[in-house]
Order: structure tokens, then sequence, then C-alpha cells
């Protein structure tokens, strides 16, 4: 599916004309008392969701995963991640200390395995309860650009178990190819 397709699609089954609807719980939120802050927090989450909804039921499942996967990837350079270039030790450390993430590295294997402690998802554009179970591919490309940027070598990277799917915690594998 090229890119003009994809559009017509998404904008034939609503992605365009679902603004209304939004604004309309919009303004029941700023009716509560939220803050301006708080209501565009919570109107992009459910934009996000509403995306990664339209993409499961319009996109096969190759497409839609290398969509969200490339998504994480851009998060990811977005980041500090060239700092720790070639030092993935101390990126373990970083990871650690600021998130609480446990790093295992079997060099013989070639295989890193990331443990979050037991916590919601700490991607600040989703609710882990109500958005769909595709959006931790863009974990999955998070952990495969961050680890090809330390290491300076090709990863791949699969999310073994995470808070969206059920688990109490987020598990990942990345492998030195």
């Amino acid at each position: 599916m090229d890119r003009k397709d994809f559009f017509k699609k998404a904008c034939g089954i609503g992605v365009c004309s679902c603004i209304a609807p939004s604004l309309l719980n919009m303004n029941e939120t700023f009716a509560k008392g939220a803050g301006e802050q708080d209501w565009k927090d919570g109107f992009v989450k459910y934009r996000f969701a509403k995306l990664i909804d339209i993409m499961d039921k319009t996109l096969d499942e190759e497409t839609k995963n290398k969509i969200i996967e490339n998504l994480g990837r851009e998060c990811s350079k977005s980041g500090s991640v060239d700092n720790f270039k070639n030092n993935v030790e101390e990126f373990f450390e970083e990871i650690h200390k600021r998130w609480g993430e446990n790093a295992t590295f079997n060099k013989e294997e070639g295989l890193i395995r990331i443990e979050t402690p037991e916590r919601d998802c700490v991607c600040p554009l989703i609710d882990s309860k109500t958005i769909s179970k595709s959006v931790c591919q863009c974990s999955v490309g998070w952990q495969a650009q961050t680890y090809n940027t330390i290491l300076g070598r090709e990863v791949s990277a699969r999310c073994v178990e995470s808070v969206v799917r059920g688990s109490k915690k987020c598990v990942f594998e990345i492998k030195i190819l």
C-alpha cells in the first residue's frame, strides 16, 4: 500500500472526521476543571490509541509492525543514546538508575535481555490499559535502534512480555546479528 492509498483508507474510515466527537469529550474534561495540559495529554493519548487501532484494522501485520517499529526507532534517535556508543555497560547502569531496568548480556550468545520493574509503560503517549497490543512494536523499534547505535552492529529485537500484553513488567531480548 502506498502513502496515497493509506491516507485515502484512513480518511475513509473516519480518521479525518473524528475530531468533532473528540472535541465534545475535551469540553467535558474542561468542564470538570482539568488543567489545559491534562486535557492535551488525554487528547494525545486518545488520538494515538485511535491511530494504532486504525492501523490494526487496515494494514497487514508486516506493514503495521514496520511503521510502528520505525516510530520507536525515531524516538531512540531523539534521545541521548549517542552518548553511550561503544559503552553498553554504562548504558545498562543508566537505565537501571533512571528506570530501574535490569540488563543481562550473554556475550557468547550475543543476547541482551532487558527487564523492567513491575510498573506501567513509561511511554507518555499511551495508556497501557486502553491501547492495542500492537504498540509494543514501538518499544521493539526503540530497543533495536538503541542497541544498534550503542554497539555499532546490526541487531534484532523482540518483546517477550509487556504490561500492555497483560504482564506486570516488560521484557525485551536483543540479538546481535
